[in-house]
């Protein structure tokens, strides 16, 4: 068996890493990679989030993407192939883990063929989000922990802490799966020789090795915090609070919608309820006997209930869910099928799984559709006529138009971030994140110069006094007073700017020779 799951590596990574370059070619580009990927290139150019820029998550995407960019140079095809690789990558440790500890290869290539699936993986892990950044790491220690027994070395679990802090430094709300990790490690192994000599003293010794990781990984953030405490919280933890009236925790008929159209959609609910339900099914009837099962299972639970928590919830969140629902639905299946004692039990058995294996894929083929090629309901694509606006190449084509009309480090306005990501022209301060607005009101003057967010009122005093001469607006970002469109026509009528090109439906407007 292990000879015949690592001859199949090879072709199932090669598979999926197929399948999620393809995806990140033709998926819709989302909102919120054109900030990710403007803050990384500030980053390459020496900005520091925070400091220097409006940055409303944990630090580390940036800096990764920023020394992705150094080695293949900025460009949109680029970032999505480091998505895609980052998918792929999951994909593979989620293989070559399921065939190890269950040592069946068939349980290995059903897990991988779950992940690839899995629309909520496909629609949002080969994109430049933290997603698929930050779930490669928690599945890394995840791995590594469950394979704790009572000889394994302490430098070990330091590892573990360390991918769990890269985790953390990606997207913060991971933190909350600590106590999941923390009872992990104290947890006494299995075995007489664990249960003769296991004391207090293997349990501290543990947990301070564990600490030890976890320091050495969060070293990003710590430094972020250290040189300015009330920015970073700001950023990682004031602006969600702000975002909404109903607070950092609230709105629970928003969370009840969401939660219901996770497990009640028509599609993408049918895949997610098929392996969470087997999952509880296993646990509730004891069958989830085995480690690896039962950690990723109470992963799972963990972080789905921390990812309800922020306030507006989004269905997206649950994607980094998956890999560890199906980790622990494949081991428990798998499991159970050896217990079968008859022919017909087991014959009866198989036919059934496959059967919803191919139900699962056929659930996803209707999404995938939807993300790549119709963009119906897709989140940030405002109808069907408007998705031909975020495909790579027409946002790569806004920005070469940008620099036909820019001088090199020219500052320009721009309500969506993604066009300046890859001209040569660098952002109007303020106008780096496309999110400031929302909070911009409920902050006092010196706090929103610290935060570098501007409100809808500066932002009009800039447009009124004519300090950039280039502004793009697309059909996405925050509305100024109105929708975009009406924004840039009463731009056009009260400041003398003029339309010079148009991409689409974005429109580039120049109103003189020099700001």
């Amino acid at each position: 068996m292990t000879s015949i799951w690592k001859q199949l590596l090879i072709p199932v990574v090669f598979l999926q890493a197929g399948f999620f370059l393809f995806v990140s070619r033709h998926r819709f580009i989302d909102g919120d990679e054109g900030f990710y990927l403007l803050a990384s290139r500030l980053v390459l150019d020496h900005k520091t989030p925070y400091l220097d820029f409006f940055y409303t998550q944990a630090p580390l995407l940036p800096y990764v993407y920023a020394l992705w960019f150094k080695v293949t140079g900025l460009s949109w095809f680029s970032a999505r192939t480091f998505a895609a690789l980052q998918a792929t990558l999951l994909g593979g440790l989620i293989y070559a883990h399921v065939c190890r500890e269950a040592r069946k290869w068939l349980a290995g290539v059903t897990a991988a063929t779950l992940f690839a699936s899995s629309s909520l993986i496909f629609a949002w892990f080969p994109l430049v989000k933290t997603f698929p950044l930050a779930t490669p790491f928690l599945f890394l220690a995840y791995m590594i922990l469950v394979r704790l027994n009572e000889s394994s070395p302490g430098w070990w679990i330091a590892i573990a802490g360390f991918f769990f802090a890269l985790s953390v430094d990606t997207r913060s709300y991971v933190l909350g799966v600590a106590p999941v990790l923390i009872w992990w490690i104290l947890r006494k192994p299995r075995g007489l020789l664990a249960r003769e000599n296991w004391g207090a003293r293997q349990r501290l010794t543990r947990l301070l090795w564990a600490g030890l990781g976890f320091a050495i990984g969060a070293v990003p953030s710590l430094i972020l915090f250290f040189a300015s405490p009330g920015a970073f919280l700001f950023n990682n933890l004031g602006y969600h609070a702000l975002r909404s009236d109903s607070g950092l925790i609230g709105d629970w008929l928003d969370k009840l919608r969401v939660l219901m159209a996770t497990f009640g959609g028509r599609f993408t609910g049918f895949q997610f309820s098929l392996l969470s339900l087997t999952c509880v099914g296993m646990f509730v009837t004891r069958r989830m006997k085995r480690d690896s099962a039962l950690l990723a299972f109470v992963i799972a639970l963990v972080l789905g209930f921390v990812c309800i928590l922020p306030t507006p919830a989004s269905m997206q969140y649950f994607s980094m869910i998956v890999p560890f629902v199906i980790v622990a639905a494949v081991f428990s299946v798998s499991d159970y099928l050896a217990t079968l004692q008859t022919p017909h039990q087991l014959r009866v058995a198989r036919r059934s799984c496959v059967v919803a294996l191919i139900c699962f894929i056929a659930a996803g083929i209707p999404a995938f559709r939807q993300y790549l090629f119709t963009g119906y309901k897709v989140p940030g694509v405002l109808e069907p006529i408007d998705a031909p606006n975020w495909t790579l190449q027409q946002v790569t084509a806004v920005s070469k138009a940008i620099d036909t009309l820019a001088r090199p480090g020219e500052q320009v306005i721009s309500f969506w971030p993604g066009y300046l990501f890859t001209s040569q022209a660098a952002p109007y301060p303020g106008f780096e994140n496309d999110f400031g607005l929302n909070v911009a009101r409920k902050l006092s003057v010196e706090k929103r110069d610290t935060y570098h967010v501007l409100t809808a009122a500066a932002m009009m005093e800039i447009l009124d006094g004519r300090r950039a001469r280039l502004i793009v607006v697309g059909n996405q970002g925050p509305n100024v007073g109105g929708p975009a469109y009406d924004v840039a026509m009463d731009v056009v009528e009260r400041n003398g700017y003029k339309l010079v090109r148009r991409v689409g439906h974005t429109l580039i407007f120049e109103c003189c020779a020099a700001p």
